[in-house]
């Protein structure tokens, strides 16, 4: 915009110093001239300047990695002349990986609904943001700017590619977890709980037979079940490419319990050494666990696992763990 100012003030300088050393009427109307045009050319730009609104999204909004992404960005204005130009800086980032782009993007003669796309960097998985960080419309000399109002960051998930893995055989015994509290008066070998009658039980639930006996109201109903529990642990740091190969792995041993209907959990440690637990036994768990995986930044090196051993404990003794590394899962107690 610098320099289309530089260029009006000199076009202005010249038709004024032409204007006084010719005294005729052309000289007066090209000064003139040169004084209204940036007023008219504001009065034209500045409605759609005023009513500019920009929009940022992905098409689609997850994928897997290395398929073909992009970013979408809208300008909404009023009906009327189009826009004659936007200039736009960039940040495109891997939540994951911390890699940053920097973009300088000029719209000229932007049009109502006809977005302009930019490829979006899927080689490596993670959660891409692409936000604008400052954004300018311009009238049509240019002379005139308005700063825009930042649109919401769009982010596009890009997934692992999760690996077909053969399932390590998991001890019956080990890592097992119930889903309740021991059963009350529970005979060996039953397969189901007694407990006192509570109101709301179906009569149908009353074991008559031990009720009559110990002189109360005692409701037969099914045990609880005892179901494995696998730990799935990664430890969360590296490279992209490291990464990658990690959560490639890693999903694809979660992919598989899934597929067997066998209830897991997914344990890691953040970059701050803090804990992070995700139980997965159905596909919306599964995709919880996928993003929090993605949505922050692991460092190139960080803690480990195996310097945390309370965390592999559960409140039945040790869990069975399946350690995803480079060389697959290896499962232990």
């Amino acid at each position: 915009m610098l320099y289309r100012r530089i260029i009006y003030g000199a076009v202005l300088v010249g038709v004024f110093l032409f204007q006084i050393t010719n005294e005729n009427y052309l000289a007066h109307f090209l000064l003139a001239l040169c004084i209204a045009m940036p007023l008219l050319s504001l009065a034209l730009s500045l409605p759609g300047m005023l009513g500019c609104r920009l929009t940022v999204s992905a098409v689609p909004a997850a994928l897997s990695r290395k398929e073909a992404g992009r970013w979408q960005l809208s300008v909404r204005a009023p009906v009327g002349l189009p826009l004659a130009r936007i200039t736009l800086r960039l940040t495109e980032q891997n939540l994951l990986t911390g890699e940053t782009k920097k973009r300088r993007l000029a719209m000229s003669g932007v049009a109502r609904r006809k977005p302009v796309e930019l490829s979006a960097p899927t080689g490596h998985c993670g959660l891409l943001e692409l936000r604008v960080d400052k954004a300018r419309v311009y009238d049509y000399l240019g002379l005139f700017s308005r700063r825009l109002d930042l649109p919401t960051p769009a982010r596009l998930l890009c997934r692992p590619i999760p690996v077909a893995t053969e399932l390590p055989t998991i001890p019956e015994g080990q890592g097992m977890r119930p889903t309740s509290g021991s059963a009350a008066r529970r005979g060996p070998g039953d397969d189901y709980d007694l407990r006192e009658y509570r109101p709301g039980d179906p009569m149908r639930s009353v074991h008559w037979k031990l009720s009559s006996k110990w002189d109360e109201l005692i409701v037969r109903e099914r045990a609880e079940t005892v179901v494995p529990l696998p730990l799935l642990t990664l430890d969360r740091f590296g490279g992209p490419e490291l990464l990658d190969q990690l959560l490639d792995k890693l999903l694809g041993l979660s992919r598989a319990l899934l597929d067997v209907q066998r209830p897991h959990a997914v344990l890691w440690l953040d970059g701050a050494g803090e804990p992070q637990l995700h139980t997965i036994s159905d596909e919306r768990e599964y995709a919880e666990c996928v993003l929090a995986l993605l949505n922050t930044f692991a460092p190139l090196t960080g803690p480990n696992l195996d310097d945390r051993p309370e965390l592999l404990h559960g409140s039945d003794g040790p869990v069975f763990r399946i350690h995803v590394d480079l060389e697959g899962g290896e499962g232990h107690g």
